[in-house]
């Protein structure tokens, strides 16, 4: 695939958490707005995923992301983080793996988020 990058991640993961940590968030590319309606994400809660993903997850790879057909591009890293989330439908907590693919912005001030939703859904 021509949008991976090697060598990655490109981020690292103290910079992610400092920023993260602040709720510098936002979901970015159509894809990502389409995550967080479809799973109801907050910007706290996905901020809060991907300090997870620093501290427990799984750095999958890095690969360019497009917001919207036309541009804008950006480098992001792909991270898988299972948490536990208490699933009404189940009455019971149950583990979930969240796909997380985002970027830092060119400011560095802002987390871009790509891609933000359980894995394989």
């Amino acid at each position: 695939d021509g949008r991976k990058i090697s060598d990655g991640p490109l981020y690292a993961p103290a910079t992610i958490n400092s920023i993260a940590s602040n709720n510098k968030f936002q979901f970015w590319s159509n894809g990502a707005i389409t995550d967080q309606r479809k799973w109801m994400l907050t910007v706290e809660y996905a901020a809060y995923l991907v300090q997870e993903a620093m501290k427990h997850g799984k750095f999958r790879n890095s690969e360019w992301c497009l917001a919207k057909p036309g541009g804008p591009w950006a480098a992001c890293d792909v991270y898988l983080v299972t948490v536990k989330e208490w699933i009404k439908a189940s009455n019971k907590e149950m583990a979930i793996t969240y796909y997380l693919k985002f970027a830092i912005s060119k400011t560095g001030q802002m987390l871009l988020s790509a891609s933000n939703h359980p894995e394989r859904t």
